[in-house]
Formats: C-alpha cells, sequence, structure tokens
C-alpha cells in the first residue's frame, strides 16, 4: 500500500519519512526489522536515496541500527558505557559486530595542566600528547573522547595515524605499556553545541561523561581521558556484591 506524502516542498520528503517511521517505531509497528530500502521506496513512492536520508536520520537519533548484509533493526539494545571488562572503544565495537573508526581532530603536544599532572602522576613543566577523536561505529558517531599521554613515556606517539590504528595497540606493540586497570568516574551531562554537532545530537541532549584513569600492571598511569557518550547509544551498568 502507497502512503501518501507532502509535496508541496514546505517539508523535505525524507523528513516527513522518518517522522512517520519513528511513530511507527514508537507504536511498535515493527515487530523487530524494518522494511529493506527497495520497499520503503515503493511504499512511499520515493527514490532509494531519499529513504536512505530518513534512514539516517534514524540512525543518528539511535532508533534503529544496520548489520550490515542482514538489514534494519529498531535499536532496543543499549551499549553498556561501564563494565566490569575494561576494553577500548575499538575492541567494544568490533565486539558487537561493529566496525569502529575515528576521526582524529586534534593531536599536539603540550604542556599538562594542574588536573593531568595529577591524574598521571606528572611534575610541573610536564608535557603530554592531547589527543581528540570522534569515535564512530559503522561511520555513525557515537562518543567524543579526549585523551591525555605523557610525552616521556611515548616519544614521537603523534606520527602513527590512528584514525587507522587502535590507541591501546600502538601503545602495547611500541611501547610495551599495556592497560591493566583503571579508575573511572561517570557523570550525566548537558552536550556543549560544538560537541553536539560532532555527536549529530541537539545541542543540550543528555550525554554520558567517563572520566578515565588508565593504569599498567605495575601501575603506572598511562592514559587520562574524557569520553563523552550519546546517552540515546549507551547505558551505564554497575555490578554490585554486598560487602562481607
Amino acid at each position: 500500500m502507497q502512503e501518501t506524502l507532502t509535496r508541496d516542498g514546505t517539508v523535505p520528503l525524507h523528513t516527513q519519512i522518518a517522522e512517520a517511521l519513528r511513530v511507527q517505531i514508537q507504536n511498535d509497528q515493527f515487530k523487530e526489522n524494518l522494511p529493506s530500502e527497495r520497499e520503503l521506496a515503493e511504499r512511499y513512492a520515493v527514490s532509494r536515496m531519499t529513504v536512505r536520508q530518513a534512514l539516517q536520520k534514524l540512525r543518528l537519533e539511535g532508533l534503529i541500527y544496520n548489520e550490515r548484509g542482514v538489514g534494519t533493526f529498531v535499536n532496543n539494545r543499549k551499549i553498556d558505557v561501564h563494565t566490569r571488562n575494561l576494553n577500548g572503544f575499538s575492541e567494544e565495537m568490533i565486539s558487537l559486530g561493529l566496525r569502529p573508526s575515528s576521526l582524529v581532530l586534534t593531536f599536539r603536544r603540550e604542556l599538562a595542566g594542574p588536573d593531568v599532572m595529577r591524574d598521571l602522576g606528572l611534575g610541573a613543566g610536564a608535557e603530554v600528547f592531547y589527543l581528540e577523536r570522534l569515535r564512530l561505529a559503522d561511520d555513525e558517531p557515537m562518543a567524543f573522547e579526549k585523551t591525555y599521554l605523557p610525552a616521556y613515556l611515548f616519544p614521537k606517539l603523534d606520527k602513527f595515524d590512528l584514525t587507522k590504528n587502535s590507541l591501546y595497540r600502538v601503545l602495547g606493540e611500541n611501547y610495551d605499556s599495556r592497560m591493566h586497570h583503571a579508575e573511572e568516574v561517570l557523570e550525566a551531562a548537558a552536550a556543549p553545541k560544538r560537541i553536539a554537532e560532532q555527536l549529530g545530537v541537539r545541542g543540550g541532549a543528555p550525554v554520558l561523561v567517563v572520566h578515565r584513569v588508565v593504569f599498567t600492571e605495575s601501575h603506572q598511569p598511562i592514559e587520562s581521558a574524557h569520553t563523552i557518550y550519546r546517552a540515546d547509544r549507551y547505558r551505564a551498568t554497575f555490578y554490585l556484591s554486598k560487602n562481607a
């Protein structure tokens, strides 16, 4: 059955389709997977490109997700941001069947500020590498990350291409420095405008902020990171036990 859209140009067709699908998702009209792009194009009498634009809007809102070669599904799941397992972003996404990638926004050497000095056990005048990245899964923005690493431990770190390589793999394979444990603080916040734009959410949208300090087995701090996660794609899960 063909569904009618308003075609007077006041509201883009892909916006109308996204809204129609959003309502259907909220009303549980799709058991699990959405119709194919071809089926939706026929239903709304539009091109597949228009359908693709509509689906992209819903993906950015966290309402749907893709499984390559399988289909498009209603997103009833969220990724855990806080668990007992200490994993890097790339490792976590691969374990979920997603393709991780990074967009490096800033990578420079600078003097450590007071908070970073405290986290990394550095003295006055110490330098760190500052790395700012947008983390993506299947090309969709998932998290915005600011990372500080001691320059004296990782000389020439800025020579590595961290758009293609896992940071933790680089540290382990090139500097024999591997994460063993971490301290984390989790907070809820509203996304600042610049970061919201990077994540593809509205300004002031809820986000989860995790401050992590990573240590080696010998308790050497090697990383201080602030990661801002989209709250529509992540949840925080804690594992508790009664004290003896």
